[in-house]
C-alpha cells in the first residue's frame, strides 16, 4: 500500500522531468529556433516561449502543496534559505526589467527544488530506465538528422549551407544546450554498459559530441579524455603508451592523406566560428569605471553575456552570485560525494550526474547554462535529489551524501 502510494506521489516528478526534457523538440521539425542564427528558421512565437512555464505552473502548484505534507530538510536548510533567496530575488528584478532570463534563472531552480522535495523516493531502476530512453532519443534524433541532411539537405539550427559550420543539436536542436546532454549520457554510459556495448555507445555519444562542433563542449571532453588517459597510464602503462603510439601513427598518417581542398575548407570553418569567439569576449574597461552601478543590485537592464560566470554579477549583483557559488559549490559537493559512495547498480547513475554537473559549472565559463532550458532544469533537479537523499535502491536504502550523514 505505502509503495502504491509513493508511487502515485511520483507521478507529478516524472511528468515534469519528461515534460522538460522533451518540450523543445518542436524546434527541428517545425524549423523553429532563431531566425539570426539559423537561416532557414523562423523566431520561436511568444506563445511558445510561454508555453513551457504555462504548462509547468499547475505541476509546480501540485509539487509545492506535496511539499507541505514532507518534513522540511532541515539538514539542509542553508539550501533550502539559498534558493528562495535566489528565486525571489531574481523574479524581484523582473518587475524593473521584463527580462525572459531573469525568469530563467529564478523558476526553473526553484521548480526543481520543490520536486526533489516533495518526491517520496526515486528508484535507482526508475534513474537508469530514464537515461535509457534519453539515450535512444538522442542518438536517434541526432542519426535523423545526419541523413536528412545528407539525402535532402535539410539543415539544423545554427548551420550554414555551402559551409562546414553544420552543428547538429539533436533533439534539442541547440548544440551546445545538447552537449550538456551528452555529457550526463556519456557518464552513465561508460559506467552502465561493458566491452563491447561499451565502446560502441560511448563511441556514438562522442561522435554526436563532435557533430555539435560546440567548442566549450569538445574542449571539456578532450580534457576530461586527457585524465582518464593519465589515470589509464597509472594502472596499465603499456597497453595505454601502445594504444597512444598507434593512435599518433594512424593521425599522422591521415594528415598526410588529406588534399590541400579539405586543409583549406577546415580553415574557412575555423574562420566562421571566429564571430562566435568574438561574441563571447567582454568589454570590461567600462564596466570596471561603473561598478557602483551594479555590484550591489545588478544593473537595471539584463546584458546576455554569453559567460555566466562572468556576466551573473552584472545582472544580479555580487551578493546574489556570491550566494549561487555557495549553492552550487554545495551541490557539487554532494554529487562528488554521492559517487564516492555509491555501489553496484547506482555507480554509473551517480557517474552520470557528476560529469554532467561538472560541465554545467565549468561550461558556464563560456556559456550561460544557468539560463538555458531544459538544462538548468536538469542540472539542479538531478543535483536536489542527491542533496537531499531522495534516490532510493532497490532495497529501499539510499546513498546520503557525507555532509548530510554528519548530522
Amino acid at each position: 500500500m505505502k509503495e502504491t502510494q509513493q508511487g502515485k506521489g511520483n507521478r507529478v516528478f516524472w511528468l515534469s522531468l519528461f515534460f522538460c526534457t522533451v518540450y523543445l523538440s518542436y524546434r527541428y521539425p517545425l524549423q523553429i529556433n532563431s531566425s539570426g542564427t539559423s537561416p532557414t528558421y523562423s523566431d520561436t512565437p511568444v506563445a511558445l516561449q510561454a508555453g513551457k512555464f504555462l504548462l509547468a505552473v499547475p505541476l509546480f502548484v501540485i509539487a509545492a502543496s506535496r511539499c507541505l505534507r514532507n518534513a522540511c530538510p532541515q539538514r539542509q536548510w542553508l539550501v533550502t534559505l539559498g534558493v528562495l533567496f535566489l528565486s525571489s530575488y531574481s523574479l524581484v528584478k523582473i518587475l524593473g526589467d521584463n527580462n525572459s532570463k531573469y525568469l530563467e534563472a529564478s523558476f526553473w531552480m526553484l521548480f526543481a527544488f520543490l520536486l526533489a522535495w516533495g518526491t517520496d523516493a526515486v528508484r535507482i531502476s526508475a534513474i537508469d530506465r530514464y537515461l535509457r530512453y534519453l539515450l535512444i532519443y538522442a542518438l536517434g534524433s541526432t542519426l535523423i538528422e545526419v541523413v536528412l541532411f545528407v539525402v535532402f539537405g535539410r539543415l539544423p539550427a545554427l548551420a550554414f549551407g555551402e559551409t562546414f559550420l553544420i552543428r547538429f543539436g539533436g533533439f534539442l536542436d541547440d548544440p551546445n544546450g545538447f552537449g550538456a546532454i551528452l555529457f550526463l549520457l556519456m557518464g552513465w554510459s561508460y559506467g552502465r554498459f561493458k566491452g563491447r556495448t561499451r565502446f560502441f555507445i560511448v563511441g556514438s555519444i562522442v561522435i554526436s559530441l563532435l557533430l555539435t562542433q560546440s567548442w566549450t563542449a569538445i574542449g571539456f571532453f578532450t580534457a576530461i579524455f586527457l585524465l582518464w588517459v593519465l589515470t589509464g597510464v597509472s594502472k596499465r602503462p603499456v597497453s595505454v603508451l601502445l594504444a597512444i603510439g598507434a593512435f599518433s601513427w594512424l593521425i599522422l598518417f591521415l594528415a598526410q592523406k588529406v588534399p590541400p581542398s579539405t586543409v583549406r575548407s577546415f580553415v574557412d570553418m575555423l574562420e566562421t566560428k571566429q564571430g562566435s569567439i568574438e561574441g563571447h569576449s567582454m568589454s570590461w574597461g567600462p564596466l570596471i569605471s561603473n561598478w557602483d552601478s551594479w555590484v550591489l543590485l545588478g544593473g537595471a537592464t539584463y546584458d546576455p553575456y554569453e559567460s555566466w560566470w562572468a556576466g551573473a554579477p552584472i545582472n544580479f549583483g555580487v551578493p546574489w552570485i556570491l550566494v549561487f557559488l555557495g549553492l552550487i559549490a554545495k551541490l557539487i559537493m554532494s554529487l562528488g560525494s554521492g559517487l564516492s559512495r555509491a555501489g553496484g547498480e547506482a555507480r554509473p547513475i551517480y557517474l552520470g550526474f557528476f560529469l554532467f554537473g561538472s560541465y554545467f559549472v565549468i561550461g558556464s565559463l563560456n556559456l550561460p547554462f544557468p539560463t538555458i532550458f531544459p538544462i538548468n532544469f536538469l542540472f539542479f533537479l538531478f543535483s536536489f535529489l542527491v542533496a537531499l537523499g531522495k534516490i532510493r535502491h532497490e532495497d529501499g536504502t539510499s546513498v546520503q551524501p557525507l555532509e548530510a550523514e554528519a548530522h
